[in-house]
C-alpha cells in the first residue's frame, strides 16, 4: 500500500489517475495490471479506483474526505468562517484561472484565437468552442468576452442576494443557516450569486443551489448521481439552472438539520 503524502495535492492525485488511465489505454502492461486488480473496465473512474486502492481508501469519495481533513489540519487554528462570496471580478478571475489550468492558455490567448475564427454569434462561439475542448465554466467565460458579460457578473453579490429576499425576508435565515454550515463541508469552496439563486461551487463545479422559488420556502438543489426523489428527496426540476438532480425543500433554518447536511456534504463529495 502506497503511504498518502503528509499534505496531499487533490489536483495531483487526479493527474497522477489520469496518467494511469492513458498508460492503460496505450497498452502498458502495468498500468494495465493495476486496473484489473479493481475492475475489468479501462474508464478514469477504474484508474481512480484502482489509485484509491493503492493508498488504501475504499473509494475515491472516502480519500477526497482525508485529503480535505489534512488540508483543514495543516491550516492555522482559527475560528470556521464562512465561505468566501464571490464578487463578480474574483468569479471571473477563478474561471481565467479554470481556463488557464485546462487548456494552458489565458484569455487573451483564446481571444485571440477567437478573433481569427471570425464566428458571427454565441452559439456558433460555442459550437467552435466545444470543437476545441472548452466547456463549462471556461467556456462560458470566453462566450462572455466576446459578447458582453451579464448584469449578475457586474452587480454586487449583496445587491443580487438582497433583491432574492425582498420580497419575502422571513426565508433569509434559511439561506444564512446553509452559508453557515458550508465550513463543516469544506474548508475551500466558492459562493456565487446569480440572478434568482446562489451557486454553492467546488473546484470543479457547482454542486448546489440555494434558491427562494416560493414567498414560503426555499429549494436547495442537490447535484447527487443516482439519487432517487423520495421521502424529503424531491425531483430538481426548475431550480437553478437545471443540472441539480434533486432537491430538499426548507422553510425555517431549524430543517437543515443533520440529514440535511449528509444530503449537502454527499452532494459537495461527488463533485469535488
Amino acid at each position: 500500500m502506497r503511504p498518502l503524502p503528509e499534505r496531499p495535492d487533490l489536483d495531483q492525485l487526479r493527474r497522477q489517475a489520469k496518467e494511469l488511465h492513458r498508460a492503460a489505454a496505450a497498452g502498458d502492461r502495468s498500468a494495465a495490471r493495476r486496473l484489473r486488480r479493481v475492475s475489468t473496465s479501462t474508464a478514469l473512474a477504474a484508474a481512480q479506483l484502482a489509485l484509491t486502492r493503492e493508498y488504501g481508501f475504499p473509494s475515491w469519495a472516502r480519500l477526497k474526505a482525508e485529503v480535505d481533513r489534512r488540508r483543514a489540519a495543516s491550516s492555522p487554528r482559527r475560528s470556521p468562517a464562512r465561505p468566501e462570496l464571490q464578487t463578480w471580478k474574483g468569479m471571473r478571475d477563478w474561471m481565467a484561472s479554470l481556463l488557464q489550468r485546462r487548456t494552458g492558455q489565458d484569455v487573451q490567448a483564446w481571444n485571440r484565437r477567437i478573433k481569427s475564427a471570425r464566428v458571427r454569434d454565441a452559439a456558433a462561439l460555442r459550437r467552435w468552442l466545444n470543437d476545441n475542448g472548452v466547456t463549462g465554466y471556461a467556456q462560458r467565460l470566453l462566450v462572455w468576452e466576446g459578447f458582453g458579460y451579464p448584469s449578475f457578473m457586474t452587480a454586487g453579490i449583496g445587491d443580487l442576494i438582497g433583491m432574492q429576499y425582498a420580497d419575502r425576508p422571513q426565508l433569509r435565515p434559511v439561506l444564512d443557516a446553509i452559508l453557515g454550515v458550508l465550513p463543516e463541508i469544506s474548508p475551500v469552496l466558492i459562493v456565487q450569486a446569480r440572478k434568482t439563486y446562489v451557486s454553492l461551487v467546488s473546484g470543479r463545479r457547482t454542486f448546489a443551489v440555494i434558491q427562494a422559488r416560493t414567498k414560503s420556502r426555499v429549494d436547495l438543489g442537490l447535484r447527487i448521481a443516482n439519487a432517487k426523489a423520495a421521502g424529503r428527496l424531491q425531483p430538481a426540476r426548475g431550480v437553478g439552472n437545471g443540472s441539480m438532480t434533486v432537491k430538499l425543500a426548507l422553510r425555517s433554518p431549524a430543517e437543515l438539520d443533520g440529514e440535511a447536511i449528509r444530503w449537502l456534504k454527499r452532494a459537495y463529495e461527488e463533485n469535488a
